[in-house]
C-alpha cells in the first residue's frame, strides 16, 4: 500500500523524538565511557542536522552549483506544473531563457500538456518526487517508487526521453536512505545555491532583488511555479519577477541555462 506523504511538521517531530532518545542513550553511555557517549551524541547531531541542510554531503553527495569560472547560472522551479506555470513559461519564452522544472508526478498527471510544452520549448524536466512527501524517514524503496511514478507520468506526457536524471528532494530534506534510492533508480541528487523564498510571496520586485543579489557564475537559484502542498495556489509574483531577473543576468554577462547543463562537469 502506498504510504501517505509525510509533511514537514511530522518529519521534524519524529526527528526531535529520535534525537531525544539518542541523547538519553548517549547520556547513559557517558556514565561508563564519556568519550563514547560524546561520540554517539555528536554523530547523531551531525546526521540529524544534515537531513535538513540541502547541500550537505554527509548523507550523500548533492550537486548544487556549477563552475565558478564560467559565466552561467541556472533558474530552477519546484512543485509544478500548476496554475502559474503557463505564465512562467511565457516569461521565459519572451526572454529566450531555458530553465529546469523539478516537477511532481501527481502534478504532471494533472497537467500533461504543460510538461509537453516545457520539453518543446527546450526546458529541462527533472524530478521532485511524486507527492511532495518528506523523505527523511523513508526507505530506499519508497524513494525509488517516488522517482519511478514521476518518471512514468513524464513519459506518458512528453515521451520516454523527456526526463533528466536530476532529483531534488521536497524541501531539500534527505534521510540516510535517500541517496541509496536515487542511486538505485539512476538519479543524481540535486539542491541549489540560493533560495529566495519566493513562496512567501513578498512581491515581484522583492523576488527580483533577491535573485539579483544571488546571481553569480555557477549559481543555481531556487524558485517555485506552484505550491507542493496546495496545488491550486498560484505563483504569479514569481512569474512577474522573471523579466527583471533575466535583465539582471544579462547585465552581469551571465547566460541562464538549464541546471543539467550548468552542472554537467561538476
Amino acid at each position: 500500500m502506498t504510504q501517505p506523504p509525510m509533511r514537514k511538521g511530522q518529519a521534524v517531530h519524529r526527528t526531535v523524538w529520535a534525537g531525544a532518545a539518542v541523547a538519553l542513550c548517549a547520556a547513559a553511555a557517558a556514565r561508563r565511557r564519556p568519550l563514547a557517549g560524546l561520540a554517539v551524541a555528536g554523530a547523531a547531531a551531525a546526521v540529524g542536522a544534515s537531513a535538513y541542510l540541502p547541500s550537505s554531503p554527509l548523507l550523500g553527495r548533492v550537486v548544487h552549483r556549477g563552475p565558478a569560472d564560467v559565466p552561467r547560472a541556472a533558474l530552477t522551479f519546484d512543485d509544478g506544473p500548476g496554475p502559474s506555470t503557463p505564465h512562467v513559461l511565457d516569461a521565459l519564452a519572451a526572454e529566450g531563457v531555458r530553465a529546469t522544472f523539478f516537477v511532481l508526478g501527481r502534478q504532471v498527471e494533472r497537467h500533461p500538456g504543460l510538461v509537453r510544452r516545457m520539453v518543446e520549448e527546450g526546458h529541462e524536466v527533472a524530478s521532485h518526487g511524486y507527492d511532495h512527501g518528506i523523505l527523511i524517514w523513508r526507505g530506499a524503496r519508497h524513494v525509488a517508487e517516488q522517482l519511478a511514478r514521476t518518471e512514468r507520468a513524464v513519459a506518458r506526457a512528453a515521451g520516454p526521453d523527456a526526463m533528466s536524471r536530476l532529483f531534488r528532494a521536497p524541501h531539500g530534506f534527505r534521510g540516510p536512505a535517500t541517496a541509496l534510492g536515487c542511486r538505485r533508480a539512476g538519479y543524481r541528487p540535486a539542491a541549489w545555491t540560493r533560495g529566495v523564498f519566493d513562496s512567501a510571496e513578498p512581491g515581484a520586485a522583492a523576488i527580483a532583488r533577491r535573485v539579483e543579489r544571488a546571481l553569480e557564475p555557477g549559481a543555481v537559484i531556487l524558485l517555485h511555479d506552484a505550491d507542493g502542498w496546495a496545488p491550486g495556489r498560484p505563483r504569479q509574483q514569481t512569474a512577474d519577477a522573471l523579466p527583471e531577473i533575466c535583465r539582471a543576468a544579462r547585465e552581469r554577462g551571465l547566460e541562464l541555462v538549464p541546471m543539467g547543463r550548468l552542472v554537467a562537469a561538476a
